[in-house]
């Protein structure tokens, strides 16, 4: 099926590796361009090398306002078609062992600068009367998941956010939709799994067996998974889904709804 991506734009955050980079290159494989958006300026180097002037790199600190202030500026110059918001998750913990100061970085690295940039690129969307924004979250914004409090209440912050979004701005042709992957193997999982076999004292492997008991496939999920379905909701192909929380995870949730 052609998705309809060539030839346009898009912005995707993290871009660097896990996740994030498997959406870029699915989309480049579909034949779009990416502005590539990560702290690691040799590794969007490399990137660059390797996919030619179909990849932009942007480094940037996205917890910085007035880094994403300039990279508001520069989606708006390549009037991007989309974007990707992804980034590394909040640190793993109980509501007894964060400080404050714990939250408050969360706030900045989970939150603050979607909704920076989704503000800074509405204008240029309700004129061009189409856009994809897609926000990559966690199944935590359906479930909470045991340690990663500051995940499940600032995602959950994000899904409030994106469905209001989809309410004022879809008569401008502006679409949002939210992706709530599972437990995907990338550097994400190694970590929440080191931090549960430590608070649990437990060993890694054992973990990772409960933690895949969960998940009626059996198995971790790899990124090309859900970057297809990004790719997909990103796409003309999807024009009449906007507002949902689509959960790419094997199974794991039990929501009813998925």
């Amino acid at each position: 099926m052609d998705l309809g991506l060539k030839g346009n734009t898009y912005a995707v955050g993290g871009a660097s590796g896990g996740l994030g980079r498997a959406i870029a290159e699915c989309l480049i494989g579909e034949g779009a361009t990416v502005i590539g958006i990560a702290r690691s300026r040799d590794t969007l180097a490399d990137m660059a090398t390797t996919h030619g002037d179909l990849f932009i790199s942007h480094p940037a600190d996205l917890t910085d306002g007035t880094a994403v202030r300039k990279l508001g500026d520069e989606l708006i110059e390549r009037s991007v078609a989309g974007c990707v918001f992804n980034s590394g998750g909040p640190p793993t913990g109980t509501i007894a062992a964060l400080e404050m100061t714990d939250w408050d970085a969360a706030y900045a690295s989970t939150l603050r600068w979607k909704i920076q940039l989704t503000k800074a690129l509405l204008p240029m969307l309700r004129e061009q009367r189409a856009g994809s924004l897609l926000y990559v979250e966690s199944v935590s914004i359906k479930q909470p998941i045991d340690n990663l409090v500051l995940s499940n209440a600032f995602r959950a912050a994000v899904a409030g956010f994106v469905k209001t979004l989809t309410r004022e701005e879809g008569a401008a042709g502006i679409r949002a939709n939210i992706l709530a992957p599972g437990y995907h193997a990338t550097d994400r999982i190694t970590t929440v799994l080191a931090k549960a076999a430590e608070l649990q004292g437990i060993p890694e492997e054992q973990v990772k067996r409960e933690f895949l008991a969960q998940v009626p496939l059996g198995t971790l999920g790899q990124p090309e998974d859900l970057a297809k379905m990004a790719a997909f909701l990103l796409s003309p192909t999807a024009q009449y889904i906007t507002g949902q929380t689509i959960s790419v995870d094997g199974g794991m949730t039990r929501f009813l709804t998925g």
